[in-house]
């Protein structure tokens, strides 16, 4: 009679403990939950207009929808973006090396450059590197 008692407290115990653990939020991630489409006409379809936008002074990031490294830094790249109020930015998916125009430099994703008076004046190639540099801008 005890044996059983005592079986019916450790499952009670079991039961009780496995409740709480999953009644628990899980952790949440720290940026916000953004996506490329959230960054609605941002974005440049045409190759000869990457560097002839109407702004005098702008940021083009170029990344690929299978690069690992433009995979590892999407969230806290488009967060960061997404709440810069003083930074024209724009995206231009690479598919290949026709979606890129001849005279950005650009060579592979994740990069990111500053066009001022259609001019590149920097590039920021790699996650870390663009990482960084965006924390500057915004």
């Amino acid at each position: 009679m005890r044996l059983k008692k005592l079986f019916k407290l450790i499952v009670l115990i079991t039961v009780v403990f496995v409740s709480i653990s999953c009644s628990q939020k899980p952790t949440t991630n720290k940026y916000l939950n953004v996506d490329y489409s959230d960054f609605i006409g941002q974005f440049i379809e045409e190759t000869d207009e990457q560097l002839s936008m109407p702004q005098d002074d702008y940021y083009i990031y170029y990344y690929g929808t299978y690069c690992s490294a433009c995979i590892e830094i999407k969230s806290q790249l488009l967060d960061t973006l997404y709440r810069a109020k003083n930074t024209t930015i724009y995206f231009v998916l690479v598919n290949s090396y026709k979606d890129i125009h001849d005279d950005s430099g650009v060579t592979g994703t994740p990069t990111i450059i500053h066009v001022i008076n259609n001019e590149v004046t920097e590039s920021y190639s790699g996650g870390t590197s663009i990482l960084e540099m965006i924390d500057q801008i915004t």
